[in-house]
């Protein structure tokens, strides 16, 4: 059936009569399907390249609609006839997406339509070329798979080096208290017992990172096993810090001024570097957590969400909080945009309240039609360009922490969470002139996959 249109089945020919060079070149090329279409979309030609990757003879597909070509989804939402309606519009179309074969399976493909018009400008029919790029997306996909296991691999080392830091600073501390009296000599006992548990911990996170190594040689993603192994090191590790803690106190008790100076250091060493790290596993827990939890979407107003941030964090009397007395109300998840406002007005308040004394922190907002920019803005140091995309990296930190105390999780934690509800994050800044972190919140309630 040719819908009455000519199929383009000769060959032009020069006056000696041989076959037209790029007509002939154009019909045997093999590694690319090289076809006509007449101005609604029905093939008027077909060449070699065309015949092997899609699997049709020419007289099988000539005179056939395009859309053969598209899966089920993209021809119901209508996917072919806007690629000629853009063609005929700018004069190409460039696409990669699935295309179907004769035998029904699908392949990669990049596509160009291209426009062909008469010496007076009507559109009369479009020129396709598509290319089979299957074997290359799948190289690129194993490629990324393989630097997402490698990544895992490098963050599980990271991570028990850390540990091994820790360790070494546990015994060289322990040491030291061995040459004290008999009540330091007690201290520097407990503290073995201490560095014990931490060894036997480091054991079961060794133990934990080899099950993650293993597990992400032969997974999908990587990124699935990591968030696992945050999960089972924070909750491993959480025992023997709070014991630790407790003979740290349990000594300060016992001891009391008897300690001397050099002791009494050493021990308020040990107390903040348990509570940093105690701080660093829970933060771990969260951004393993963030973009994973699904939550039940209900109707949140956000100017009472901003309050409830707001009283939880009970900042200081010299800061000054400006928010709108009318924001909106959105069908969302509650508890991670809750989060998200958590971290932007915490980081505001801990931040900027370290560099001044008359700290001004602004929350705004814009309708965007399918979603929604909220921003927080504050009069603080700001941050430098150079490091606007390295502070959304987990663990990342530009005070000193003998300043400002911080794990640096709480903007990847941020990030994470809006991106995995289909959002964006950014920040406007630089040093000396006080920052603003934008999130954009979609309206429409997006499912989460829980890993």
């Amino acid at each position: 059936m040719t819908h009455g249109r000519p199929a383009l089945t000769h060959e032009p020919s020069s006056e000696d009569g041989t076959p037209d060079l790029y007509r002939l070149l154009v019909s045997s090329a093999l590694d690319y399907a090289i076809f006509a279409l007449d101005s609604t979309g029905h093939v008027l030609s077909w060449n070699l390249g065309a015949e092997r990757i899609k699997g049709y003879a020419a007289h099988e597909i000539i005179g056939r609609h395009f859309s053969t070509f598209y899966p089920d989804e993209a021809v119901a939402s209508g996917f072919p006839q806007y690629e000629l309606e853009v063609a005929g519009r700018e004069g190409r179309f460039e696409d990669e997406g699935w295309r179907v074969r004769k035998d029904g399976t699908q392949f990669w493909a990049n596509v160009v339509i291209t426009a062909l018009r008469d010496a007076e400008g009507r559109l009369i029919g479009f020129a396709k070329v598509t290319r089979d790029l299957t074997t290359r997306r799948a190289a690129e996909e194993q490629a990324r798979r393989l630097a997402a296991e490698e990544a895992a691999h490098a963050e599980a080392s990271r991570r028990s080096e850390e540990l091994e830091r820790l360790n070494e600073r546990l015994r060289e501390q322990a040491a030291a208290l061995e040459s004290q009296t008999q009540e330091t000599q007690a201290l520097a006992s407990r503290l073995q017992h201490a560095n014990q548990e931490l060894q036997a911990a480091l054991a079961e996170a060794r133990e934990a990172r080899d099950d993650a190594e293993r597990a992400a040689a032969a997974a999908t993603d990587a990124y699935r096993d990591l968030d696992r192994f945050a999960y089972v090191t924070s909750h491993d590790l959480k025992a023997p810090l709070r014991g630790i803690a407790s003979l740290a106190q349990w000594i300060q008790d016992d001891v009391g001024e008897q300690l001397g100076d050099d002791s009494k250091e050493h021990l308020r060493l040990l107390q903040n570097r348990v509570h940093r790290m105690a701080a660093l596993i829970d933060g771990i827990l969260e951004y393993s957590r963030a973009g994973r939890m699904a939550n039940p979407p209900e109707t949140v107003d956000t100017r009472a969400l901003v309050g409830e941030v707001v009283e939880l964090l009970v900042p200081p009397a010299n800061i000054t909080l400006q928010i709108p007395v009318q924001m909106p109300t959105l069908k969302a998840e509650r508890v991670p945009l809750q989060q998200v406002f958590m971290n932007l007005l915490g980081n505001a308040v801990k931040y900027a309240g370290a560099a001044r004394p008359d700290v001004v922190i602004d929350v705004a907002w814009r309708d965007l039609g399918d979603a929604v920019e909220f921003s927080v803005a504050d009069n603080g140091p700001g941050i430098a360009p150079q490091y606007h995309e390295r502070i959304w990296d987990i663990f990342q930190t530009l005070a000193a922490r003998d300043k400002v105390e911080g794990t640096g999780i709480g903007l990847s934690v941020v990030k994470k969470i809006v991106e995995s509800r289909g959002g964006t994050v950014s920040v406007e800044s630089a040093a000396d002139q006080g920052a603003t972190f934008r999130f954009v919140w979609p309206k429409a309630y997006r499912q989460v996959a829980v890993a």
